[in-house]
């Protein structure tokens, strides 16, 4: 007996130092059909993501991809076992994911464990939208190269916005033709975009001054006001034929100055991204002198660019145009101003600093952030953002950044860490935000506290009482003034537990919210979510602390 135990503790030995088996390879099988008659669609892509685990040298998620036979399936092998997204496209149909609730919503997550094979896998494309129609003058007569834009109401920045989903340029019969919608309603508008080869190369010198109106943005059916729109309503596989529009003109404006030192243009775009995108160009003179002709009353910016020594700069400034012409503008190009500080650990800490970067982003970026920031982004840069790492002695100093009102973000903190104050002289700009203006700025004391707070747990489906998994999860701040400042709020997907977790939190009072499905930053207006106040579940954060919360998740009919 003695033999037999020291051969079994032998064999326990051995298989004790034997390194863990690889795991198995998994399987994945399914078939695609046509949503509207339930037809098998073949070459359709389907791409496999990799919702956790390592991403590749280049950041992204891990992928597999493999296409559909003439009946519809598809199947893949050797896939790594793990958390994905299954997302389908094929020409003509609207790109889905599977599990998805709407139709451009994120899908579920698939768990693939070691060995396993899912074969019963299906997925319904949807045919796409189409949107037509002409574009005339007040003669009838067609209008060629008019941008028409098919715009949707939804969320940026906490508001809802108009945002671009579409466009098309009319042919020489005024025709437009916009496809790859997804079902919904839209607006339509129309822009002839006052970017020509006499306002790029030429001066104005008609004996005859031209009439102070001009073509401007217009909505469907015909009006120049957005609140005037009328939606129309895109469906799958079936064109709306028929949306034409005459374009509107209005009593329009000269916009007169010089751009010192004189570059090549001047542009005049509109302040903000909502709605239509219209920018008007013109060639600056020899004295760097313009004017730009027909400008409807608005808000704008003017930007240019200028070759400064040997480096390229961007400047822009903010325009209203009321009711008359605006002269004397005056827009100088340089370097931009020098933003320095330091940074301070709250406490004691043997974290390694050396990774952390300080940047400021421009609080609102409308169209003169993006074209003012050119020769940001021909250097390499982010537009409308400026960023440097610290030095050993944790100060810093940003160069060449460009007078705006900015957020300041601190990144590459080690987990645990939040960012405490930031002031610059005696101005707290941690909600403000930090403006720069011109002269000498006040250098910015950064304070940062390793005992930042942490919140977790778990959502449950609020009829079946069961964990949700997928469910978007959200961190809303209470505190008015942080309500409205995008950075004190944190997004998080539930797990297949239905668990969550929010790390790095600064003190003070939140709420959890979690939904079955939501349109992304809905979460900050707050007319969206005066009707769900009571379906958070509310904590309050003390430095260092770790809170646990339970919620239910809203289901999708009650948004």
């Amino acid at each position: 007996m003695s033999l037999l135990f020291a051969c079994a503790a032998a064999l326990q030995a051995f298989q004790a130092v034997q390194p863990p088996a690889a795991p198995e390879k998994c399987t994945l099988e399914g078939r695609v059909v046509n949503a509207a008659t339930g037809e098998p669609l073949n070459k359709t892509s389907v791409v496999l993501l990799r919702a956790d685990g390592p991403k590749t040298a280049a950041g992204l998620p891990q992928a597999f991809s493999t296409a559909t036979d003439a009946n519809g399936r598809f199947a893949m092998k050797d896939i790594d076992p793990g958390g994905y997204r299954l997302r389908v496209s094929r020409s003509g149909f609207v790109t889905t994911e599977y599990g998805a609730r709407r139709l451009t919503g994120t899908g579920t997550t698939l768990p693939l464990a070691s060995g396993r094979e899912v074969k019963d896998i299906a997925v319904r494309l949807t045919p796409h939208g189409v949107v037509a129609g002409r574009i005339l003058d007040e003669d009838g007569e067609p209008v060629t190269s008019v941008t028409v834009q098919v715009l949707k109401m939804q969320y940026a920045n906490g508001k809802k916005q108009l945002q671009t989903n579409g466009s098309a340029t009319t042919n020489d019969l005024g025709e437009y033709r916009v496809f790859g919608m997804a079902p919904g309603k839209y607006y339509v508008s129309a822009t002839l975009q006052a970017i020509t080869e006499a306002s790029l190369i030429a001066v104005d010198r008609s004996v005859t001054p031209r009439p102070q109106e001009n073509y401007v943005p217009t909505y469907y059916p015909g009006t120049s006001e957005a609140p005037g729109a009328v939606p129309v309503e895109i469906v799958a596989g079936s064109p709306t034929r028929g949306i034409d529009m005459t374009l509107a003109k209005r009593r329009t404006f000269s916009v007169k100055g010089r751009v010192t030192p004189a570059g090549m243009l001047a542009i005049l775009s509109p302040r903000s991204l909502s709605g239509p995108l219209s920018l008007r160009m013109v060639r600056l003179d020899p004295k760097g002198e313009f004017e730009i002709q027909g400008v409807a009353p608005g808000a704008y910016s003017l930007s240019s660019s200028a070759r400064v020594g040997s480096k390229t700069y961007s400047a822009s400034m903010p325009l209203e145009v009321a009711s008359a012409n605006v002269e004397g503008v005056n827009l100088a190009i340089g370097p931009g101003f020098a933003v320095s500080g330091r940074l301070r650990v709250d406490g004691e800490t043997k974290e390694d600093l050396a990774k952390v970067q300080v940047r400021l982003q421009a609080r609102e970026m409308n169209m003169g952030t993006v074209l003012g920031a050119m020769g940001s982004a021909m250097a390499g840069g982010t537009p409308g953002e400026s960023s440097g790492k610290l030095e050993q002695d944790l100060t810093f100093r940003l160069e060449d950044v460009s007078a705006d009102r900015y957020d300041l973000r601190v990144t590459g903190l080690p987990d645990g860490f939040y960012v405490k104050s930031v002031h610059s002289g005696e101005t707290d700009v941690m909600v403000s935000g930090l403006d720069v203006v011109g002269g000498a700025q006040e250098p910015l004391a950064i304070v940062v506290s390793p005992q930042a707070g942490l919140v977790s747990g778990s959502v449950q489906n609020s009829r079946t009482q069961q964990p949700e998994p997928d469910a978007v999860v959200v961190l809303v701040p209470q505190e008015k003034e942080r309500r409205e400042v995008g950075a004190y709020y944190q997004q998080a997907a539930a797990g297949r537990d239905g668990t969550f977790t929010f790390k790095n939190l600064p003190p003070g009072a939140y709420k959890v919210y979690a939904w079955e499905d939501v349109e992304s930053g809905a979460w900050m207006d707050a007319d969206f979510m005066k009707p769900l106040e009571s379906m958070g579940e509310a904590v309050t954060l003390k430095e260092g602390a770790k809170e646990t919360v339970q919620v239910k998740a809203i289901a999708a009919e009650q948004k």
